[in-house]
């Protein structure tokens, strides 16, 4: 579910400048240059982690904050002042209001909050809480609050006035957050303390040793997909990791070659360290700033995509890189300093010329690399989902996907764009939805005019013989990865049409678990086939 957040008075987010953020499902950019606010934005669900796990149905605390009566979060390890999450440029209290989803049961009795808000006491570690329905706030101590069924409902002299299921579905999914934090090239491999989440200590590696190794299947077959991963994404043709003797750093075997971790480069570090770390904790989301740190531009892509595959949420990133954050992100928003302790977030909705998207993504470096030929997508979903399909070819390192937007681009005016992308590289490839209802259907004219300024263009341009990329998607993986309550789409089916249905930033988690064969003999698999 989306969960709204607004916050004030939060280190460079006053209240004259709050920050507004969607947390949900997917990829979702922080997009600013140095000292622009996203690194804090992104490290402010760590630093309130505490807070957030009490805010569970059943749990005392809340139930005292909304009577008004002061309650205590810990201070997560890394905050050395508490004074420092408040905002430099006013004196007031900092806030947190979360909005909860509107809840599909419009009958429920009763309903679901609209939202909390959480007050924390300026330059402490306590808060207290207001709890808002559509007609009320509940807040004080001439309520009489009380929990009920087993904490999903909340009482108020004995009437319901609540419903806590969302909320602490919410708290947990909170709590549960992975963060990365930036300079990872500083951690110390086999260091008593932590770096954040990331854990790096003998612990770990014990821990690393208990899945590869232990009774648990599930656990082992983790470790080996993970391994996995790394070697097709570095283009390994052996790749074994296996904890020291000692358990004080990994072992790690490369083509027939035995490294310590520490012997590595950084960036090969940073996979191995953060995405063992993701794969042991299985949390709701992965907090991770600059992603892009270490590694060459054709990695970072893969590198989000596969830490997303250990989510069961989704991903919040903060980056420089503008071409990295519209590739992937299917929400993005950009963030400018203004003033000392004050900055200007928003949505990020301007829309590059291909040209340009090009050179954000660093194509000349690709192409240094061997990367020589580009291929226009639908959108950022369907770039996701077409990196699992080139990955079982083994083009995924040769081939750059850009998203085109959808109907953004995808119109009878964008013969300059196209031309001007010919005009960078020869080798341009597109793919584009058909959106019928059924094979004897035609083309939208949107659609077939771009099909035709592709021809005209000479790029290579694939109409879906189906409706949409999700219709490509397997019953089998569709239902091993959501459920055997879903099932795989007809050729010519909405999405939105099945009940239940899966959100489009899940197609991507659906092709990953199908195999070549279920894709090759398609029109989309021999079209992938060739390139």
């Amino acid at each position: 579910m989306a969960v709204n957040f607004i916050i004030k008075n939060y280190r460079c987010f006053p209240d004259s400048s709050q920050a507004r953020i969607s947390v949900r499902s997917g990829f979702t950019a922080l997009v600013g240059v140095n000292n622009s606010g996203k690194s804090s934005l992104l490290k402010f669900f760590y630093e309130f982690r505490q807070l957030f796990a009490q805010l569970q149905g059943g749990n005392n605390n809340l139930l005292a904050a909304l009577k008004g009566q002061s309650q205590s979060f810990s201070i997560m390890p890394g905050v050395f002042d508490i004074a420092e999450l408040f905002s430099n440029i006013n004196n007031r209290d900092l806030e947190i209001i979360i909005e909860l989803p509107e809840d599909p049961d419009i009958s429920a009795n009763p309903p679901r909050p609209k939202r909390l808000t959480l007050h924390v006491a300026r330059d402490t570690n306590t808060y207290f809480a207001t709890l808002h329905s559509a007609s009320e706030a509940y807040h004080g101590p001439s309520n009489n609050f009380a929990y009920h069924s087993q904490g999903q409902l909340l009482l108020n002299h004995t009437h319901p006035v609540a419903n806590l299921v969302a909320l602490s579905e919410i708290s947990q999914d909170l709590s549960s957050m992975l963060y990365v934090g930036p300079f990872r090239n500083a951690i110390n491999v086999g260091a008593k303390d932590d770096y954040f989440d990331i854990q790096v200590g003998q612990a770990f590696f014990e821990r690393w040793k208990e899945y590869q190794t232990g009774s648990n299947k599930k656990q082992n077959e983790a470790i080996y997909r993970l391994s996995d991963a790394i070697k097709a994404i570095f283009g390994f043709k052996e790749l074994q990791i296996q904890p020291s003797a000692d358990n004080v750093t990994l072992q790690v075997f490369i083509n027939g070659k035995s490294y310590k971790l520490p012997e590595l480069g950084s960036g090969l570090t940073q996979f191995i360290l953060v995405l063992a770390n993701a794969a042991i904790k299985n949390p709701s989301y992965i907090l991770i700033d600059e992603p892009e740190l270490n590694l060459h531009p054709s990695l970072q892509i893969d590198f989000l995509t596969t830490l997303g595959s250990y989510a069961r949420r989704g991903v919040i990133f903060s980056t420089h890189n503008v071409g990295l954050a519209r590739s992937i992100g299917e929400q993005i928003y950009s963030l400018r300093r203004v003033g000392e302790g004050d900055t200007d977030m928003r949505l990020y909705d301007s829309t590059p010329r291909l040209s340009e998207f090009l050179g954000e993504l660093s194509f000349s470096g690709y192409q240094a690399l061997g990367f020589s030929k580009v291929v226009l997508v639908e959108g950022s979903t369907d770039l996701k989902t077409v990196q699992q399909f080139l990955r079982m070819y083994g083009k995924d390192h040769k081939i750059v996907l850009l998203p085109l937007g959808g109907s953004q681009l995808i119109k009878d005016s964008s013969e300059a764009e196209l031309n001007e992308i010919k005009r960078i590289t020869e080798n341009v490839f597109a793919i584009i939805d058909s959106e019928r209802s059924s094979a004897s259907e035609a083309l939208a004219p949107d659609r077939e005019a771009f099909a035709g300024l592709c021809a005209t263009a000479k790029i290579q341009c694939l109409v879906l013989n189906r409706r949409a990329m999700e219709n490509y998607l397997t019953d089998r993986a569709v239902k091993l990865v959501k459920g055997d309550k879903y099932r795989g789409l007809g050729y010519y089916e909405k999405l939105k049409d099945v009940n239940p249905a899966w959100g489009k930033d899940e197609n991507w988690r659906i092709a990953r678990e199908m195999s070549l064969k279920e894709i090759d003999q398609t029109d989309l698999g021999k079209f992938l086939r060739e390139l």
